[in-house]
């Protein structure tokens, strides 16, 4: 079993924290951390100020960005960590919760609530694949409350995926990306279809292509 830091919101509804239980429900140590600290203060780490304390152990650390101002709560959050990570674990697998409207370019409704917000998710993911770390990025499109396992989960490196996605179903596909070697170098969208939920998460994610970490996704 693994030990997994969820790097997340302070909110106990938030997707970090549906992660970490479902980490923590298939059998993984989790360690949730819910303050960076205060955005305006750029040497202001929250709990990450004793990084050392914080990742050691980790095999695989999740970054969920909060809401807020793009620029310092997804594109500067990344970086923080990302650094963190890089000093301290080296070799611990990194997954970034990004979002589907990523592929969708400009013209999607998501990324024009705010000019910045594509940017910053592009930059983070950009970060991401290019950091030396083994990494995933998943992108999750519009989520749902539905029970876990109700439906098929389908896998899309397609740039313009879209769909809806039960949060408990993101968060398995999460943890198996951290289970699974074949989740890493990897970028997909998540959706739910009708269908029996997944059985062979090797198989999934070995269907995948494996990123190039110059190409923009």
């Amino acid at each position: 079993m693994a030990q997994i830091v969820v790097v997340g919101s302070p909110y106990r509804a938030g997707s970090g924290r549906i992660i970490a239980r479902t980490a923590t429900d298939r059998g993984h140590t989790v360690r949730y951390v819910g303050d960076l600290g205060d955005p305006t203060r750029p040497g202001d780490l929250g709990e990450l100020t004793d990084a050392a304390t914080v990742l050691q152990g980790a095999d695989a650390v999740v970054l969920v960005p909060r809401r807020g101002e793009p620029r310092v709560h997804t594109e500067r959050a990344t970086r923080v960590v990302l650094e963190q990570v890089r000093r301290h674990r080296p070799g611990a697998h990194f997954v970034l919760f990004s979002s589907f409207a990523v592929g969708h370019g400009p013209a999607h409704p998501l990324n024009r609530i705010d000019d910045t917000l594509l940017p910053a998710r592009v930059a983070a993911e950009r970060m991401v694949r290019t950091s030396g770390l083994p990494y995933t990025v998943v992108r999750p499109t519009w989520m749902t409350d539905d029970p876990p396992g109700s439906h098929a989960l389908t896998l899309s490196q397609h740039p313009y995926g879209d769909g809806m996605v039960a949060r408990s179903d993101m968060a398995t596909a999460i943890v198996a990306a951290i289970e699974e070697p074949a989740g890493r170098c990897t970028t997909f969208s998540l959706f739910n279809e009708p269908g029996a939920p997944v059985a062979d998460w090797a198989a999934a994610f070995a269907a995948l292509r494996r990123d190039d970490p110059q190409e923009e996704l």
